[in-house]
C-alpha cells in the first residue's frame, strides 16, 4: 500500500475515531483495577470551543490515556454547562430579534425558549471534542440541568445550609444592570478605561444661626430652605475647600445623588480648615457632614473623598463605620430611580453626560481631566457593572477554604512552578463569601420559600 504524500485529517482522523467508538475503547466500567476518573471542566452550552479549552482538554486527554496504557480504569466524564446568565442573555437577544420581550412571558414560556435553544446549540462542543480525539466516555454525558446534577445541587445546598454555611442578607454585590442579575467577583472582567476625572465643588454650609444669602432666619441645619446650587452659587475656584467650596474629585458624578457623607484624611495639612463642617451635596441639596478617616488617599485628587455608601465597596465600609444613611439611586437597569430628582428615568451614563453640562452652567464644576481606570464589566453582558446593595444567598468561603489551603501549604499538593504556592495562598487568605444567587429564570433554583405573612425563611 503507497504511503499518501499528504495527511488527510477527514479520512484518518474521521475513521479511527469511528473504530474507537464502535468497540467501546473510552467506556469504562467499574472493576478491579485502579481507577483513574477525570470529569471535564463542563464548556458552556452556548458557546464554541477556543484556545484555552484545546489546551485544558488536550492535557487531560494524556493523563486519561497514559492512565489507559498503565492498565488503570480511566474515565474522562463529557458534559456541558447550562451557563445561566451566558444562555439567558443569548435568548433574550434572539427573542428581541422576533419581537419578544422576557417580561411579557411566564417563566415557563421562557424556559420552553431557553430549552429550545439549549437543545438546538448545545450539542456543539461535544461534536467539537470528538474532532479533536478527546477519549471520553460519551455514554456518560453530563448536563448540569439534567436531572441528576439537579438533584445533587439541591442536596449539597440543604447539606451546606444546616451546616451554617449559607445565609441571606444584605450586602454589596456585582450588579448587572443589562441581565438584571447579581455576579459573582469571577463573572466581573476588569478593563482599562479612558475616562474623566471631574472636580466638583461642594459648598461648605453655613454654620447654624447664620443667615444666608441674606435671609433673616436660619434656615434648620439640614435644609437650606429652597438655596439651590444649581441657581446662580458664586464660588472662588480655590482648591482643596478654601474659600467657599470643597473640591471632590469622582468619575462618576452621577452617584452624588446617593452621597451622605464628604471624607478627609485628619492628616491631611491641606484640609484642616473643613474639620468639624458641612458640605451641600451639588444639585441635590443635601446637607452632609465632614468626616474623618485615614483611609483617605493624601496624593489622590484634592484629598476629599464623596462618600456614597450604596454605591461603592469602600464607601459601604466608610457608612458602616460611622453610621451613614445608605440611599440607592439606581434601578436594576441601571436608570436612576426616584432620588436621581429631574434625572429620573434617564440611563446613568447619559446622566452623567448630562450633570457635566448642568454643573459647569452652575459654577459648580471646577475641572474635568482625562483618566485612565480600571472598570468592572459583567464578563457574559459586557456592560459595566454597579456596586449595590442588595438581598443575596452567600456561601461562606473561609471554613472552605482552609482545607485547601492547608494541604497545599503542608505540600500534600504541589504547584508547578513552585512560585504560584505563593499565589494561592494569597487567593485562599483573601477569599470572600461567594454571592450564589442570581435574579435569573435559567438555571438552578433555590430551594428555600417564605411565609409571606412572617416574611421568614421557612425550615429547608
Amino acid at each position: 500500500m503507497e504511503l499518501a504524500s499528504k495527511y488527510s485529517p477527514n479520512e484518518v482522523e474521521n475513521k479511527w475515531y469511528q473504530y474507537w467508538m464502535e468497540k467501546g475503547f473510552f467506556h469504562s466500567e467499574p472493576d478491579e483495577r485502579e481507577p483513574y476518573t477525570i470529569v471535564i471542566p463542563p464548556p458552556n452550552v452556548t458557546g464554541v470551543l477556543h484556545m484555552g479549552h484545546m489546551l485544558n482538554n488536550t492535557i487531560q486527554d494524556i493523563l486519561v490515556r497514559r492512565a489507559r496504557m498503565m492498565g488503570k480504569n480511566a474515565c474522562w466524564v463529557p458534559g456541558t454547562d447550562h451557563a445561566s446568565i451566558a444562555t439567558e442573555a443569548k435568548v433574550v437577544a434572539k427573542l428581541a430579534q422576533e419581537g419578544i420581550k422576557k417580561t411579557d412571558l411566564t417563566r415557563e414560556q421562557f424556559l420552553e425558549h431557553v430549552w429550545e435553544w439549549t437543545h438546538k446549540h448545545g450539542g456543539i462542543i461535544l461534536e467539537q471534542l470528538k474532532k479533536l480525539g478527546a477519549s471520553c466516555d460519551w455514554d456518560r454525558t453530563c448536563f448540569t440541568m439534567d436531572e441528576k446534577r439537579s438533584e445533587s445541587v439541591i442536596k449539597v445546598f440543604i447539606d451546606l445550609y444546616n451546616k451554617g454555611l449559607i445565609y441571606r442578607g444584605v450586602r454589596m454585590v456585582n450588579w448587572d444592570p443589562a441581565a438584571k442579575t447579581a455576579l459573582s467577583d469571577e463573572e466581573v472582567i476588569h478593563k482599562e478605561q479612558q475616562g474623566k476625572l471631574y472636580y466638583l465643588r461642594y459648598m461648605i454650609a453655613p454654620a447654624p444661626h447664620t443667615p444666608l444669602g441674606g435671609a433673616s432666619d436660619s434656615p434648620p441645619e439640614e435644609d437650606l430652605g429652597g438655596y439651590s446650587p444649581l441657581e446662580g452659587a458664586s464660588v472662588s475656584p480655590l482648591e482643596g475647600g478654601v474659600g467657599g467650596a470643597c473640591v471632590v474629585a469622582t468619575t462618576r458624578p452621577e452617584t452624588i445623588f446617593g452621597d451622605t457623607a464628604v471624607c478627609i484624611n485628619p492628616n491631611d495639612p491641606k484640609n484642616q480648615h473643613l474639620k468639624g463642617k458641612k458640605v451641600i451635596v451639588p444639585i441635590v441639596n443635601r446637607v452632609v457632614p465632614i468626616i474623618e478617616d485615614e483611609y483617605v488617599d493624601l496624593e489622590f485628587g484634592t484629598g476629599c473623598l464623596k462618600v456614597t455608601p450604596a454605591h461603592d465597596v469602600n464607601d459601604y465600609m466608610l457608612g458602616e463605620k460611622y453610621g451613614l444613611e445608605v440611599l440607592d439611586v439606581f434601578n436594576d437597569d441601571g436608570t436612576l430611580n426616584a432620588h436621581g430628582l429631574q434625572y429620573e428615568g434617564k440611563d446613568r451614563f447619559e446622566v452623567r453626560k448630562q450633570i457635566e453640562k448642568d454643573l459647569e452652567a452652575a459654577g459648580l464644576m471646577e475641572k474635568v481631566e482625562a483618566y485612565e481606570n480600571k472598570v468592572g464589566f459583567s464578563e457574559r453582558t459586557n456592560v459595566p457593572i454597579e456596586p449595590k446593595l442588595s438581598m443575596q444567598w452567600f456561601l461562606k468561603m473561609a471554613p472552605l477554604a482552609k482545607p485547601a489551603l492547608d494541604a497545599v501549604m503542608d505540600d500534600t499538593i504541589q504547584f508547578y512552578p513552585a512560585k504560584f504556592k505563593n499565589t494561592y495562598r494569597h487567593w485562599m487568605e483573601n477569599i470572600k463569601d461567594w454571592n450564589i444567587s442570581r435574579q435569573l429564570w435559567w438555571g438552578h433554583r433555590i430551594p428555600a420559600w417564605y411565609v409571606m405573612e412572617e416574611k421568614e425563611t421557612s425550615e429547608l
